[in-house]
């Protein structure tokens, strides 16, 4: 049973008097701490303007790692990229999957980085959906992307192909242009 903050009891009674929408918001918002420890609904409302900041501790391959949040670890699946595969189970390494790899370790490895969620925070793997920041930007234009945005510069170096997971789908567009920059100079996985 609930409590209220005078100790008294929350009845069934009592979340019914809420009314509907009330009571889908408080359900909504239990479920959210349920699954994401709380996070989720104080994340979002930060003053950083919905930027979290962590620090990377491991990095499995080009576009996952591992990130420290509010002493939280965090496996974070980097958005709208796929980088060539070095560690899966049932899959040979890839072409261009060490540089990747090796890119992605020598860059962001005990670095301070900024989490920007999209549409859908986690995937069906439990793994955060994030791009990442290695400086939190002031304002997002094509400009500060190119330069700060980690999933950006693996698009741009050649490292990465773009990979949408819906529903996130927040810079496709860009990203897209990116991949075909890369494609066009001939970079890391174009070189052939």
């Amino acid at each position: 049973m609930a409590r209220r903050k005078n100790n008294q009891d929350i009845t069934i009674e009592d979340l019914i008097k809420l009314g509907p929408k009330k009571l889908i918001m408080l359900i909504i918002a239990a479920v959210c701490m349920y699954f994401f420890g709380g996070n989720v609904l104080t994340e979002k409302s930060s003053e950083d303007g919905g930027f979290i900041s962590g620090v990377v501790t491991r990095v499995a391959d080009g576009d996952t790692a591992s990130i420290r949040v509010n002493g939280e670890e965090r496996r974070v699946r980097f958005l709208g990229v796929d980088t060539p595969e070095t560690v899966h189970p049932n899959k040979p390494v890839q072409y261009y999957g060490k540089e990747a790899s090796n890119f992605t370790k020598e860059s962001l490895t005990g670095k301070t980085v900024w989490l920007e969620y999209d549409s859908s925070p986690t995937d069906r793997y439990n793994r955060h959906l994030a791009y990442i920041w290695t400086s939190k930007p002031n304002s997002i234009t094509e400009s500060s992307i190119r330069k700060d945005m980690f999933n950006a510069k693996l698009l741009l170096e050649g490292y990465a192909k773009v990979m949408i997971i819906k529903p996130n789908k927040k810079y496709e567009a860009l990203f897209r242009k990116f991949e075909s920059e890369a494609k066009s100079a001939k970079r890391g996985l174009w070189s052939e």
